[in-house]
């Protein structure tokens, strides 16, 4: 709190945020039967394999998804780019909290398999499937595919990766990725907090001096998206 106004940055917009694009997982996914996993794989615009890249690309407008503010972009394609890091309760370890390295699109070739899905047809053989457990994995693996931050108890690993491709046709690897973008979660936090200092800056130079007392300091979300989305790198 500054001056008296409520500068609030919700977690997600600082250190669940792709730096490059601007994405944020806006998702709420979570099994409840066959007909709910099926009206939400139809809401894809496209579901396809990637021969030359070697992955999955899931094509999506926001609009379809959600009612809250995602920036300027409506139509993202998420890719199953990567290795994610699945944390669960392991009945080996007596129900401890336990890590398991996940390669996206190795996991989903084999359930396409397992239920004899070939990839000429993506999503019309998806919504024909009629096992719970299918839809149970699938749904389960798209979550994995959003997720941006990766932490393994016990260690020091946390990195970011980001499942959309920025402008260059490339995807944030905060593992990989050059000096000027944050090399972790906590450092892209930290990034993205300058980033709204930086937008605030921008809003006050842009104010007339005669004005200056109207400026307003807190930032709505949807203002902080276009933000960080009209300033893709």
């Amino acid at each position: 709190k500054q001056s008296g106004i409520l500068f609030y940055i919700p977690a997600w917009c600082t250190s669940k945020i792709d730096p490059t694009t601007g994405f944020v997982n806006l998702f709420k996914i979570k099994y409840k039967n066959i007909n709910d996993a099926k009206v939400f794989i139809n809401k894809f615009d496209n579901i396809r394999y990637n021969e030359e890249d070697d992955l999955y690309e899931f094509d999506f407008n926001y609009k379809n998804f959600t009612n809250k503010p995602f920036g300027i972009k409506e139509n993202w394609t998420i890719c199953t780019y990567g290795n994610r890091i699945k944390t669960f309760r392991n009945k080996d370890k007596n129900s401890n909290w336990d890590n398991q390295e996940i390669n996206l699109t190795e996991e989903f070739k084999k359930l396409f398999s397992e239920y004899n899905i070939d990839n000429t047809n993506l999503k019309e053989d998806i919504l024909n499937q009629e096992e719970k457990a299918f839809f149970e994995d699938l749904l389960a693996l798209i979550i994995l595919t959003l997720q941006m931050r990766n932490s393994k108890t016990g260690t020091d690993i946390d990195y970011m990766i980001s499942p959309v491709r920025n402008k260059f046709g490339e995807f944030y690897n905060s593992n990989m990725c050059s000096e000027q973008w944050p090399k972790d979660a906590d450092a892209n936090g930290a990034f993205n907090i300058a980033r709204k200092g930086l937008m605030l800056v921008k809003q006050i130079k842009d104010t007339d001096v005669s004005k200056l007392a109207r400026v307003k300091f807190n930032i709505t979300n949807k203002e902080w998206l276009e933000f960080v989305q009209t300033m893709e790198k």
